[in-house]
């Protein structure tokens, strides 16, 4: 069965006419008889009845035609579907993201990008910048907002989205608390909480680094797996910690944040998505997510 043989059928079942059905598909009346002639044939079906004076449809061609114009019906979907999607007015992006983008501009970004697209379904994804990657590189995710360190970054473009520094949050009443800012040097034997070394060790060494730089090694009391754990081990007192500076936007009771000096590194979120990815919806995300970006 051809789907021009459908088209002719959908028009003789309309129009109860074949020589209108044959005007209406541009064709010569014979060929369309004998293609619907065929169509019955390989049915086993007779869909039309047909005197010297009319044409009418069987039962069997009546539900045919209900079925046949749903068929034409979802192609046309399908082709409209396809076509918005290459225009990057339909279909659907997998948005990776760490914990910490959370707290940027990237919900204000993904709000404004889903105002302006509302035919493109958003899916998330909070994972670790490790988990991410694999991810990415297998098609599974179309975006990743990561922290990188060390990371293989080969086969992907890159945009800094957040450029900021650390500060240091420290527990209400802490001694330190009582100074505007901060000097890493001032940190010397003060109980700090650390983020894993396993989960960034090149992030971890960079920032032992700077401790050792000022002199001393850092009094690593506790390791935990995202900012937020980090945070609220703070407000227990158990003890200071080094976080981004978007952080000091978390109310949390019992904890206090400073600005921090000294040799440190930058805390960034970095966009990754693979290069020459045909993904027009992707890239209409990209020019919103730019316009959101925070590089200091």
């Amino acid at each position: 069965m051809e789907l021009r043989q459908i088209t002719y059928f959908i028009a003789v079942a309309e129009e109860l006419h074949f020589g209108r059905a044959a005007e209406r598909c541009h064709i010569a009346q014979p060929p369309l008889s004998q293609q619907i002639k065929r169509l019955e044939d390989e049915l086993g079906v007779t869909l039309l009845e047909r005197t010297s004076r009319r044409v009418a449809l069987t039962p069997e061609g009546k539900e045919f035609l209900r079925r046949c114009r749903d068929i034409r019906d979802r192609l046309h979907a399908a082709i409209v579907h396809v076509q918005d999607m290459s225009k990057g007015l339909e279909g659907m992006l997998c948005v990776g993201f760490i914990g910490p983008a959370s707290l940027s501009k990237l919900p204000q970004a993904i709000r404004a990008f889903r105002e302006r697209n509302p035919n493109i379904r958003l899916d998330f994804s909070a994972q670790s910048t490790s988990e991410q990657l694999p991810l990415l590189r297998g098609d599974r995710l179309d975006i990743a907002f990561v922290r990188l360190f060390g990371h293989d970054t080969s086969g992907f473009n890159s945009m800094t989205f957040l450029r900021e520094p650390y500060v240091l949050a420290l527990p209400e009443g802490h001694p330190l608390a009582e100074r505007e800012v901060v000097d890493i040097t001032d940190l010397e034997n003060v109980p700090l909480i650390f983020n894993q070394r396993i989960a960034q060790p090149a992030l971890y060494r960079s920032l032992v680094g700077s401790f050792h730089k000022a002199g001393f090694m850092p009094n690593i009391v506790q390791e935990v797996n995202t900012e937020q754990s980090t945070v609220a081990l703070v407000a227990t007192g158990l003890g200071c910690a080094l976080v981004p500076a978007s952080s000091a936007t978390d109310s949390r009771a019992g904890v206090a944040f400073r600005p921090l000096t000294g040799d440190l590194p930058q805390w960034e979120i970095t966009a990754l998505w693979k290069k020459n990815k045909k993904c027009a919806s992707l890239y209409k995300f990209i020019d919103v997510v730019r316009e959101f970006r925070e590089v200091n």
